[in-house]
C-alpha cells in the first residue's frame, strides 16, 4: 500500500508543480517620438546651502529628420502610491526650478544621428533648509502638423536634490501582498513609505522558485521613495508560467538596512486548470480510499 501512496502523491506532485516559463526583459529608453533622447535619465546630487552643482545632460537625435528644441525646468512630484508624476509648483512646496540656470537654451537645428551637450547650474540658496528637493529637466520639440497643429514632444531628467544638513530619515515596509491563488502572470507587490524630510532608494529583489529550490524568475528595481510619501513597487512575471505551485521570497534594502519579506506560496492557474486540479485531487483521495479499504479486508 505504501508503494501505491507513493506513486500517487509523486503523479499528483508532478500534475501540479509542472510548468514551463519564459523570462524576458526589456530595456526601456526615454526618447520621444520624433527621435529626440536624453540621458542620463535621473540624477541624484547633494549640495549644501549656499552652493552649487554643475552637471550636463546629453541630448541626441536619433530620428529621421532635423531636430529644433528648447531645454528648461518644471517642478516635480508625484500623486498616489503609483507614484503618477506631476510638473506643476505644488501648493507650499518649494519650487526649486528658479535655481536652475543653462549654458544653452536648446538648438534651432540639431542634425540626424547628432549629439550635444547641455551644461547647467544648480545654485542652492543660503536660507534654505536640509532635505530634498526635486524638479525635472525638460527637452522639448515643436513639431507644427497640418492646419496649423503644433504637437509638443518631450523627454525629461529627474533631478532629485538633497540639501545636506540635518535630515529625517526614516521609512518601512508598509505591506508585501501576494495572493495565493492567481493566474498568469504571477503578481506581487510591496509598498514602502518614506516618513522623513529626503528621498531614498528601495532595493527590492523577489525572487520566484518551485517548491523542488529552483528558481524560475527574478526581480530586482531600486526606485526613489520620496519624502512622506507610499510607493506600490508591482512585480510581474511577465511570460511566466501558467500552471504551477511557486514559492516567492523577497527583500527590500533601504537607509543602510535589510529586511526579509515572509514567504508566500502561490497556486498559478486558469479556471479550467483549477477545475481540473481539484478533480485530480478528488481521484487521488478516492484512490487512497479505496487502496486502505481494499488492504483492510484482505487483512480480515
Amino acid at each position: 500500500m505504501k508503494s501505491v501512496i507513493r506513486s500517487g502523491v509523486l503523479l499528483f506532485s508532478v500534475a501540479v508543480l509542472a510548468c514551463v516559463g519564459i523570462v524576458t526583459s526589456a530595456a526601456t529608453t526615454h526618447a520621444a517620438s520624433g527621435g529626440l533622447t536624453i540621458s542620463p535619465t535621473s540624477v541624484d546630487v547633494t549640495v549644501a546651502p549656499g552652493g552649487t552643482y554643475k552637471g550636463e545632460m546629453l541630448v541626441m537625435n536619433q530620428g529621421e529628420l532635423d531636430i529644433a528644441y528648447s531645454v528648461y525646468a518644471t517642478p516635480y512630484s508625484v500623486t498616489g502610491e503609483e507614484y503618477k508624476p506631476y510638473f506643476s509648483p505644488v501648493k507650499g512646496a518649494t519650487d526649486i526650478t528658479k535655481w536652475f540656470t543653462f549654458d544653452k537654451s536648446g538648438n534651432d537645428s540639431l542634425k540626424i544621428g547628432t549629439q550635444e551637450n547641455i551644461p547647467y547650474t544648480i545654485t542652492v540658496p543660503k536660507n534654505v533648509g536640509a532635505g530634498g528637493y526635486y524638479a525635472t529637466v525638460f527637452a522639448e520639440t515643436a513639431d507644427k502638423g497640418g492646419a496649423g497643429v503644433v504637437t509638443r514632444k518631450r523627454v525629461g531628467m529627474i533631478v532629485y536634490l538633497r540639501v545636506s544638513g540635518s535630515v529625517k530619515e526614516s521609512g518601512s515596509i508598509n505591506s508585501w501582498n501576494v495572493d495565493w491563488m492567481q493566474q498568469a502572470p504571477l503578481r506581487a507587490d510591496v509598498k514602502v513609505a518614506n516618513t522623513g524630510s529626503a528621498h531614498f532608494k528601495a532595493s527590492v529583489q523577489v525572487t520566484v522558485s518551485d517548491l523542488f529550490g529552483s528558481k524560475k524568475f527574478s526581480y530586482e528595481r531600486s526606485p526613489e521613495i520620496l519624502p512622506q510619501k507610499l510607493r506600490d513597487i508591482p512585480v510581474s512575471w511577465e511570460n511566466g508560467a501558467t500552471y504551477g505551485l511557486f514559492k516567492v521570497n523577497g527583500t527590500v534594502t533601504y537607509l543602510n538596512k535589510t529586511e526579509q519579506l515572509p514567504t508566500r506560496y502561490v497556486f498559478v492557474a486558469n479556471l479550467p486548470m483549477r477545475l481540473l486540479t481539484v478533480v485530480a485531487l478528488i481521484a487521488f483521495i478516492a484512490l487512497i480510499v479505496f487502496v486502505s479499504k481494499r488492504v483492510a479486508v484482505r487483512k480480515k
